[in-house]
């Protein structure tokens, strides 16, 4: 069996189940200032909603969607819908629980790391955390994703844990084990059990539950409307507290001793003085309880000799069976204050009467007190007020007999439940070098709770922290929480952890440099049931916070918290069918809680502060009758880290006075279009955060001169009849233009247009079968600008040309252009199609095509036609043709063909 510093018993009757457990856990977090969260941001709710949405008057779920909309728990959108198909998100669902349970929306403390307090539904979110609808140990990512649609499965466990419903001390799974997919379900089973034994959630036709399943608006108010009229106080419902029983039956071959003389002489041999007992071998005897053996002994005989008149038995450890015809016990037993006895004068205890929480179980309340208590340098003043603590117990057997075989199992539970708060100073001296040596300190001496003749708790408390302090500091925890924490032990059904434990904490710390700290409460009971049975758990629960202290270094200090929990088990039994210890650890978690970066240094002053100075030419006015000709400054720097804006401050003098000329720049340029030519400017620009405003850059002068006109926009290049035809946008003021061209995409520009006074240009110099890049500057008296955009023109497409016969005369063969606005219509008179084109220059006729298909095989259907203009009077009527045109020269040579057009003949008017 264990030693006396080793576990905490929780059994609990749930259909053979054992529960052995017990928790104490400081989660702690910072208080942050209460911001007021934007109601209708994001939460599919609106203001104002009308008594009736015009899109549920038909539908199945009507009724419960006008309750709810009639209690304020649920509104409708903008447009006067409901869209009850629509999904609902976390948050949203979240809010409706919260407005249910009518919980209080004090705080926006929020421990996810993607939910920041200004968020509207943050309130909402602390409100589930601290009641317990959310345990953070769910989201093991410290993620809550609140805008991700919420599952069948966390709706059900939702509604049981705002409800308050307990668990059912039978945990046989009547519902949840018959569903088809109830092994997708691993964790909750117990919760989605209550859920489905209350109405709340039901499983779908097809036998399944399909936990992952996302839910529509309608079916969220189904539920919430069930939870609505849901009573966890009804007598018969199923959160009716079973009532106490102690019904211990021995066998009745097993000898009850009464005589109180008795000791152990070693494990297996033990002295008993009554003149009147007779024993025998393989006899059980039971031995009552003295002040060494608390909860009593019993034994079986081994072999029985007279030693001094005195009976010296050898005996072993009787099965469970040899002992009791019946056990049953089901007891809410307080662990009462008078139990506790202080382990020095630096613990004090007393009891009070002031209950923390209304709870079914009410139990005295009491404070234990550490005043200036020094361990080894560390200070400690603590103030913990338990109310309402205490242990609920189950233990017996349950025996299943058929024609067959007799089945045994051995049931227990145990449950620490309780109201706690807490209040513990920590003050380090590190006068005489760093402390990091982990400090298990007691509290109590040894207490047991008795539960019936032979069944008791022994247990003892402590406060167990693990330093790591490199300085000199204070550090001061608060915390409130109602405790009920638990597992569940059964030789069918194994180990099964329970965890309804909900909180709210505060942290304060006082340093000047890094520092941490491990803190927390070291629960060790154990379970003893005449020696026979036991179980026991190590239970250390609590937070690590620790304090980086990096102002100096031009960071934020930041404070985070972990929350740990560790949690070893061990049960030992022994009945008919089986005989084992079995050792299990059910808890190693630690998990973040909060980190917060506070006591901000400004950001750092921005780097590489830089100048380009910008020609700015246009005409302006009506009928631009107006030249505005100055030159910009364009100031740019480099980012700074954790900077939100930035703030540019100019200056005639190199020493100033400087004033602000733009402040909240969020950009990291800024141009100064108020500089006149000829000057001289000073410039600084400084970063600016919520903690404040850097120290200037470096003073960055320049010098205002006069610039060349800025550079053409917007220059195009197309190939035209007569060559290659340039376009660009206007430059303000008096400049001509020069046009540049270069081969291919190279760079050596030559200049085919020279001081050209418009903004287009021909260029007839350019060959057919060269491609080219352009390039357009400005110019006038003050110089020539820069290059405009560069624009590539490609060589001329003559895929289409026919092979030239070699004895034609080359002279007269002339490559023709496409012949333009070709079109093709039916005439609404004589329903025929009706083709016309513009003349070509040098084209001796034209050549019609035909097809049935766009991209089909294209006959001609008039050769060398004369004129513009033709009539296409074989196509058949209703039939859709697609048409095209080629110039033809004297020489034969034929351009290429028009785009394709299409038309239909009809019968025209008859």
């Amino acid at each position: 069996m264990w030693d006396e510093m080793r576990g905490v018993i929780l059994l609990r009757r749930a259909f053979k189940s054992l529960i052995l457990a017990t928790v104490f856990l400081l989660l702690v977090s910072i208080l942050s200032p209460a911001l007021t969260a934007a109601e209708g941001e994001s939460n599919g709710t609106s203001q104002g909603q009308p008594a009736t949405f015009s899109d549920i008057k038909e539908h199945w779920a009507n009724k419960e969607i006008m309750e709810l909309a009639a209690a304020s728990i649920v509104a409708g959108f903008e447009d006067g819908t409901f869209q009850p198909a629509g999904k609902v998100t976390r948050e949203q669902f979240l809010k409706m629980l919260v407005e249910l349970r009518k919980l209080p929306k004090d705080s926006t403390y929020v421990p996810f790391k993607d939910i920041q307090a200004s968020r509207w539904s943050a309130p909402y979110i602390a409100a589930g955390l601290m009641s317990g609808i959310l345990q953070h140990a769910d989201y093991s990512n410290g993620s809550f994703k609140p805008s991700q649609p919420i599952t069948r499965y966390e709706m059900a466990i939702w509604i049981v844990r705002a409800l308050r419903i307990q668990p059912s001390s039978q945990e046989a799974e009547k519902l949840l084990g018959k569903l088809k997919d109830q092994a997708d379900i691993k964790m909750n089973r117990d919760l989605i059990e209550e859920a489905l034994e209350t109405g709340i959630i039901q499983g779908y036709p097809d036998g399944k539950f399909k936990g992952s399943n996302s839910s529509t608006r309608a079916e969220a108010a189904v539920m919430l409307v069930r939870a609505l009229h849901y009573s966890p106080v009804d007598p018969a419902g199923p959160t009716a507290p079973e009532p106490s029983r102690k019904i211990v039956q021995y066998r009745p071959e097993v000898k009850k001793i009464t005589s109180t003389n008795y000791s152990m002489r070693d494990k297996d041999t033990w002295v008993i003085n009554d003149p009147n007992l007779k024993l025998k071998a393989g006899d059980v005897f039971v031995l009552p309880p003295t002040a060494a053996y608390y909860g009593g002994v019993a034994k079986k005989v081994v072999s029985v000799r007279n030693e001094n008149g005195a009976l010296v038995v050898k005996t072993s450890v009787p099965k469970l069976k040899e002992v009791f015809s019946k056990l049953d016990i089901h007891t809410t037993e307080a662990i009462n204050p008078k139990q506790l006895t202080p382990i020095n004068s630096s613990v004090q205890i007393n009891t009070n009467n002031v209950a923390a929480q209304s709870t079914a179980l009410t139990l005295p309340c009491f404070n234990i007190a550490l005043n200036n208590a020094n361990y080894g340098g560390v200070i400690l003043d603590a103030r913990m007020n338990f109310c309402n603590l205490g242990v609920l117990a189950d233990i017996g057997l349950d025996v299943d007999i058929d024609w067959f075989d007799v089945d045994l199992d051995f049931y227990s539970k145990l449950v620490l439940t309780g109201d706690i708060a807490t209040n513990v100073t920590v003050k380090a001296d590190t006068g005489k070098g760093a402390l990091t040596e982990p400090k298990m300190i007691p509290l109590t001496t040894p207490f047991y709770v008795p539960v019936f003749t032979g069944v008791f708790v022994k247990g003892q408390l402590f406060l167990k922290i693990d330093p790591d302090f490199r300085a000199s500091l204070t550090i001061t925890f608060d915390d409130k929480f109602h405790l009920e924490e638990g597992f569940n032990f059964s030789l069918s059904n194994g180990f099964r952890l329970i965890h309804n434990t909900t909180n709210t904490a505060s942290l304060n710390v006082d340093s000047k440099l890094d520092a941490s700290l491990a803190a927390g409460p070291d629960f060790q009971l154990t379970l003893t049931l005449l020696d026979i049975a036991y179980a026991g758990i190590d239970l250390n629960p609590g937070i690590q916070a620790g304090y980086g202290r990096h102002y100096e270094q031009g960071r934020c200090d930041n404070i985070y918290v972990d929350a740990f929990l560790r949690l070893d088990a061990i049960v030992g039994y022994d009945v008919w069918v089986a005989s084992d210890e079995a050792r299990l650890k059910l808890l190693d978690l630690r998990y973040p809680l909060y980190q917060q970066d506070f006591h901000c240094p400004a950001p750092q002053p921005p780097n590489n502060l830089a100048a380009k100075l910008i020609s700015v030419r246009l005409e302006v006015g009506k009928f631009n009758e107006a030249i505005l000709d100055r030159t910009d400054i364009q100031l740019s720097w480099d980012s700074v880290k954790d900077a939100t804006s930035y703030n540019v401050k100019r200056s005639e003098s190199p020493g100033g006075p400087f004033t602000n000329k733009r402040s909240g720049v969020k950009t990291l340029t800024f141009t100064d279009t108020t500089a006149a030519k000829g000057k001289t400017y000073y410039y600084e620009v400084t970063a600016v955060n919520a903690n404040g405003e850097s120290a200037p850059s470096r003073v960055l002068p320049v010098n205002v001169i006069e610039l060349p006109p800025p550079p053409p926009q917007n220059l195009t290049a197309v190939r035209g009849d007569k060559g290659v035809v340039l376009n660009w946008s206007k430059v303000g003021g008096f400049v001509a233009y020069n046009v540049k061209r270069a081969d291919g995409s190279g760079k050596a520009y030559v200049t085919v247009g020279d001081k050209v006074s418009g903004t287009t240009f021909t260029d007839t110099s350019a060959g057919l079968f060269k491609t080219y890049t352009y390039i357009v500057t400005a110019v006038d008296s003050t110089g020539e600008s820069d290059a405009s955009n560069a624009v590539f023109v490609n060589k001329e497409d003559l895929t289409d040309i026919t092979v030239i016969n070699p004895n034609i005369d080359l002279g007269q063969f002339v490559i023709l252009p496409v012949p333009g606005n070709f079109n093709a219509y039916t005439d609404v008179g004589s329903g025929k199609v009706i083709l016309t084109w513009n003349a070509v220059k040098d084209a001796s006729g034209y050549n019609v095509m035909r097809s049935t298909s766009a991209s089909g095989t294209y006959e001609t259907i008039g050769a060398k036609v004369n004129g513009t203009k033709f009539t296409d009077t074989t196509a058949s009527i209703g039939t859709t043709y697609y048409y095209k045109v080629a110039a033809v020269n004297a020489g034969g040579g034929e351009s290429k063909a028009t785009a394709v057009k299409s038309a239909t003949p009809g019968y025209g008017i008859r």
